[in-house]
């Protein structure tokens, strides 16, 4: 059984620093924790590990709504039309043809973390990184909830 086959049938476990990685031209690196091609059908989990001075520029989706959860760190979320403090446990939310980024100003010294999940999958995202998000993931899965069905 695939990957995707075995996580459509039964789930699976995931990590916020697992999947694929997209390193922006900017240096901002961002995994793609959970997506389609991963057998995870009508969401996606994209999870921004900001260093100081890193940006997700803002931007938006034409169709995915997008929920923003600040995991840790202090930093600032772009929302319309302006930018905004956020903190560790904050949550953000942009729908659909809204502008929303994230942020950590130089002045900060620590990382700041974000997890970005969006319905309906951000297929215009995966298209800028290169990311072929509707190619089958052949690989058979190994993990803890690997048992004999």
């Amino acid at each position: 059984m695939t990957k995707k086959e075995y996580v459509q049938k039964y789930g699976g476990k995931f990590s916020i620093s697992g999947g694929e990685t997209w390193t922006m031209p900017n240096g901002h690196v961002v995994h793609f924790a959970l997506n389609p091609k991963m057998g995870c059908k009508g969401a996606n989990i994209a999870v921004g590990f900001h260093e100081p001075g890193k940006e997700f520029a803002p931007h938006k989706h034409p169709i995915s709504e997008e929920i923003l959860i600040i995991h840790s760190g202090e930093g600032e979320c772009y929302l319309y039309d302006k930018w905004i403090p956020v903190k560790a446990g904050d949550i953000v939310y942009a729908p659909p043809g809204v502008l929303h980024g994230t942020r950590n100003p130089e002045g900060n010294t620590e990382p700041f973390v974000t997890l970005g999940i969006a319905t309906p999958p951000q297929l215009d995202l995966y298209m800028r990184a290169g990311y072929d998000v509707l190619d089958d993931d052949k690989s058979e899965y190994i993990g803890e909830y690997n048992a004999e069905k």
